[in-house]
């Protein structure tokens, strides 16, 4: 006789038989059979301590292993708590399975007289890919199966799905069929595409690339490497795509998107065609790169994309990432020159890093000085993510991997609060030499619960906090807007008794120099360590 099953054990079913190995939960009276049936299968729990760090946990994930995780939550406010994250995986195109417990099924549509009762899926549709609420049994396995498909398909995002807490406890009369982890593949170039690209391509006297996220996610970095290595074209890159061509290349002009005019701006308004590699638009407005759309682009990509944005899109290549680059590099004329302005470019970005190594000494320590210490101790099985704040656009700008995603800077909805539990979910997969969080201290406090998580899971990490004792980066805009500063200071929290609270070792900085010299001790006994620095902020990033 067969063994019964639940709704909760074969909703469970279907995610490890698509691919889900981790759930990152905090789970809720709703979500009970949910929990056992995640308990019971081989599917990791990760129990958190607040539902957005749970999120944020999930797309880190995403982001490193190209595969989706999940994150749980309750009804209600732990819906609600998920959203942010949920946001950020969707924005930052990163595959994510958002679940949440959901009251029963006779409880729902009927408004504020039912306890904690919100309609979740039209709640997450803004945010996700899809959102749906599993209404019947039988739509279980096609419902999760269609979750995994649009999370990894076209350009990745977050799925929402939520299961009523009475379907979850129902004895099914027969289990859903065996999914199968999904499997997508981009197409390959059409011919014609292609061999306008390459006219156009041929024709530019000032080319120059624009690189974006999307080459790292398809895992093309090695043929992109192989395409400017054979054409000769300047690379600038976003800030999350940094890393696509290591800093002593010739042609790496740095990265774009900062809100001031620098060396890699002057060098994009003076092309005449960009080369757009990957680039979304949520990573930089593309209006702004070409000028409001009097530099010609040539975009190049897996999947379509909107042209009603301010850039004028003069040929598009859709295609796999290798065969199209491939096809670019071996079909182009000659190898282009490096011509005056990109040269200026790297000159200008090589001299700034340079200068920024003379002031390892000065207190209160530069934003500068603090990335040229990274910069120094960065090895190349390290991983760095950055938090948001005004540190982010200094690491964005400065800091300078050797490898391709080698840092995480979430830029497309650039939420706080992602490093500190995004490096919990790197330090868990024991892939990397090192991981470290660089945080404002605005944006540590996000979700510094999580350093519990951190202490229970035994995990190897760092987190390095830049006090500037408020949120600078508002200060500076409102000034810059206004004349007038704001006062939006915090009072200043003792570092070390936070960190012994949670079981964590802490070192406090006063130079760049005293974090190099931390930062080059690779084999301390400490295996979470919170370091504090003052930092002061140059004025070059606002």
């Amino acid at each position: 006789m067969t063994k019964p099953i639940t709704g909760a054990e074969a909703f469970v079913q279907c995610l490890s038989d698509g691919g889900i190995d981790t759930v990152f939960a905090l789970p809720g009276e709703e979500t009970s059979d949910l929990m056992a049936a995640l308990q019971a299968s081989e599917i990791e729990i990760v129990l958190c301590r607040h539902e957005q760090a749970a999120a944020f946990m999930a797309s880190v994930h995403g982001r490193l292993t190209g595969r989706p995780a999940a994150c749980l939550a309750t009804l209600g406010p732990g819906a609600t708590n998920l959203v942010t994250g949920v946001a950020d995986a969707t924005l930052d195109h990163v595959p994510l399975i958002a679940i949440t417990g959901q009251g029963a099924r006779s409880r729902l549509h009927r408004g504020a007289a039912s306890h904690q009762i919100i309609d979740l899926e039209r709640l997450f549709q803004p945010v996700a890919k899809q959102s749906v609420l599993i209404r019947e049994a039988s739509q279980i396995g096609d419902l999760v199966a269609e979750a995994l498909r649009t999370a990894i398909g076209g350009t990745p995002g977050a799925v929402h799905v939520s299961l009523p807490e009475d379907l979850a406890g129902a004895t099914l009369d027969t289990a859903p069929s065996s999914i199968g982890k999904p499997q997508i593949a981009a197409p390959f170039p059409n011919p014609k595409a292609l061999s306008d690209a390459v006219n156009q391509l041929n024709a530019a006297t000032r080319p120059l690339v624009l690189a974006g996220a999307g080459v790292g996610r398809a895992g093309a970095d090695g043929a992109f490497a192989d395409f400017i290595d054979r054409t000769g074209l300047p690379v600038a890159t976003s800030f999350m795509a940094k890393g696509l061509l290591p800093p002593d290349h010739a042609l790496h002009l740095g990265a774009f998107g900062l809100p001031v005019n620098d060396h890699v701006d002057r060098a994009i308004a003076a092309s005449d065609l960009l080369i757009a590699v990957g680039l979304d638009p949520v990573e930089y407005p593309v209006s702004k790169l070409s000028q409001g759309g009097e530099i010609p682009t040539l975009r190049i990509d897996t999947t379509e994309g909107q042209r009603d944005l301010g850039w004028r899109v003069t040929s598009e290549v859709i295609g796999d990432f290798e065969a199209t680059l491939d096809g670019l590099g071996r079909a182009a004329s000659r190898k282009a020159d490096l011509w005056a302005d990109a040269r200026a470019a790297r000159a200008g970005l090589l001299s700034d890093l340079n200068h920024a190594l003379g002031k390892l000494d000065d207190t209160p320590p530069s934003d500068t000085a603090l990335v040229a210490a990274l910069n120094n101790t960065l090895g190349d099985g390290d991983l760095i993510l950055s938090g948001v704040g005004t540190h982010k656009l200094s690491l964005a700008r400065n800091l300078m991997p050797g490898e391709p995603g080698q840092v995480i800077i979430a830029n497309g909805l650039a939420g706080m609060g992602l490093a500190l539990p995004g490096t919990i979910a790197a330090a868990r997969l024991g892939r990397y030499d090192r991981v470290l969080a660089v945080c404002g201290d605005g944006d540590v406090m996000m979700n510094i619960q999580d350093m519990e998580t951190a202490t229970r899971l035994d995990l190897a990490m760092s987190v390095v906090v830049w006090i500037d004792g408020g949120y600078g980066l508002i200060e500076d805009k409102q000034e810059g807007e206004t004349g007038q500063r704001p006062d939006l200071g915090f009072s200043q929290i003792d570092w070390a008794q936070l960190a012994g609270a949670f079981g964590w070792h802490h070192t406090s900085c006063n130079t760049a120099r005293d974090l190099r010299d931390c930062l080059a001790v690779r084999t301390a006994p400490e295996r979470r360590h919170l370091i504090t620095v003052p930092v002061r902020y140059d004025g070059s990033l606002a």
